[in-house]
């Protein structure tokens, strides 16, 4: 019996879909992956439907519906990369000859996930899946794949009639938003997956990143004026795959981080501190020609980690991307909204942040105290001695509190120009929860004169 036979009993060309992609699956891995492409392109329409979305007048592709889902709040981010990893397996078989086996078969369990959330999110709130099955190979004969996708076309114009019948009846609805984010967990990618993902983020930030082609083994070396992340780079620890790292960042021919890609329920902390880590130390000799520098006993500055999971509070050391800073012993692992750019690696690097809090502290208050100027407190100067101190010892967080009237504004102007000034920040956010604040601040700002 198919896997997909629990769909039967809400949306029978689903079903009927996820049942030729394991027929499929052994014979024809190529159509198998363009079989499960379509499942899920269906799928998102339904979506639409249920949640009384109209498809788009223009662009009305499965990429474009895909991005409407996720701006509408409707799509969590384990659902989207699943579909993002059917998308993109479709498209690639549809131009590529090559037997894709083993991507056929992993992309069709993470297919079933991906159909046992959309049941229970979109069917049967209370469906407990009975578990995915390995297909066996058996002989199907060419005819009778050929009848059912007949069978199966047959159906197309009888499928946009029912969608647009639910797209009528459709809307919102609270509790079916908070049980798709809650079954969302349970959606699993391989390693394999991940690095897909990882590529795709990468590429969106400025890197050249392909895992099945800009790989070492392939024969690909850092170059003049591309930014290139290498996979499976080879180094000389004994741990992880060998020792070959999932990615080696490169701007030029310069080796600037390590990248190690893991399944979702991987303890990313862990992973930074034992494998990450080795790795750094362990750059072969032919290579230390990319090195920029040595760092203790580490000769990549940046380490990163993740698990393809979106950063979650509750869960942090099991999601989002994580980097560490070795260059200097007391930087701490941190989690990041997103991969460092290439230009923001350089900046980074440009820094020199033991250099920068030496000249803040060495920096008088004088200009922050000029009658002429911010004309502070000496309550004020305290504050702003605090939070420096604060950054000094490399705490992560620091709050201060401050009553009304107390001059609020104009002791974070002063904080904000001693850290501009001291090029201890590059960038600071500056964050209020009303238009006025912000206006009655850039009044401030406008008025105040500092040198």
């Amino acid at each position: 019996m198919s896997n997909f036979q629990f769909l039967e009993s809400h949306w029978t060309d689903l079903a009927k879909l996820g049942d030729l992609s394991e027929k499929y699956v052994y014979s024809d891995p190529n159509t198998s992956i363009i079989k499960q492409g379509i499942l899920s392109e269906v799928m998102v329409k339904y979506m639409l439907a249920y949640d009384g979305i109209a498809e788009p007048a223009y662009d009305n592709t499965h990429a474009n519906r895909i991005r409407i889902l996720k701006n509408n709040d409707l799509l969590p981010r384990e659902i989207d990369n699943t579909l993002y990893i059917l998308r993109k397996a479709r498209n690639d078989a549809a131009h590529n000859a090559a037997d894709e086996g083993e991507k056929a078969l992993n992309n069709l369990q993470l297919m079933y996930e991906l159909c046992v959330w959309y049941m229970q999110t979109y069917g049967d709130y209370n469906y407990e899946p009975t578990g995915y099955v390995q297909p066996v190979d058996m002989t199907v004969s060419l005819a009778d794949l050929e009848k059912e996708n007949a069978e199966l076309e047959e159906r197309n114009q009888q499928l946009l009639i029912e969608i647009e019948q639910i797209q009528k009846n459709g809307g919102a609805d609270i509790k079916r938003r908070t049980i798709a984010y809650q079954k969302a967990i349970n959606v699993h990618l391989s390693e394999a997956q991940t690095r897909e993902l990882i590529d795709e983020q990468l590429r969106k930030v400025g890197w050249e990143a392909d895992t099945r082609e800009l790989r070492y083994s392939n024969g690909t070396r850092p170059t003049k004026g591309k930014n290139l992340a290498i996979a499976e780079w080879p180094t000389d620890s004994k741990t992880g795959n060998n020792g070959y790292a999932d990615y080696a960042l490169f701007i030029g021919e310069k080796l600037v981080g390590i990248i190690e890609a893991k399944k979702k329920h991987t303890n990313i902390s862990s992973v930074l501190d034992g494998q990450c880590k080795d790795y750094a130390k362990m750059i072969k000799s032919e290579h230390q020609k990319y090195v920029i520098n040595r760092f203790g006993a580490y000769m990549v500055p940046f380490l990163y980690a993740t698990n393809g999971r979106p950063y979650i509070k509750q869960y942090e050391q099991m999601s989002g991307i994580w980097c560490l800073d070795v260059r200097e012993p007391f930087n701490a692992p941190k989690a990041l909204s997103g991969w460092s750019t290439p230009e923001g690696i350089e900046q980074a690097l440009e820094k020199d942040i033991v250099e920068a809090d030496k000249k803040l502290a060495a920096t008088g208050y004088e200009v922050l105290q000029d009658p002429d100027g911010l004309n502070l407190r000496y309550y004020q100067i305290e504050a702003i001695q605090a939070a420096e101190k604060a950054i000094a010892e490399h705490k992560q967080t620091a709050l201060l509190a401050m009553a009304t009237g107390t001059g609020k504004t104009r002791t974070v102007l002063g904080m904000i120009y001693r850290f501009l000034d001291a090029g201890r920040f590059k960038r600071i956010l500056y964050l209020v929860d009303r238009t006025s604040l912000g206006d009655q601040t850039m009044d401030t700002f406008k008025e105040v004169k500092l040198k």
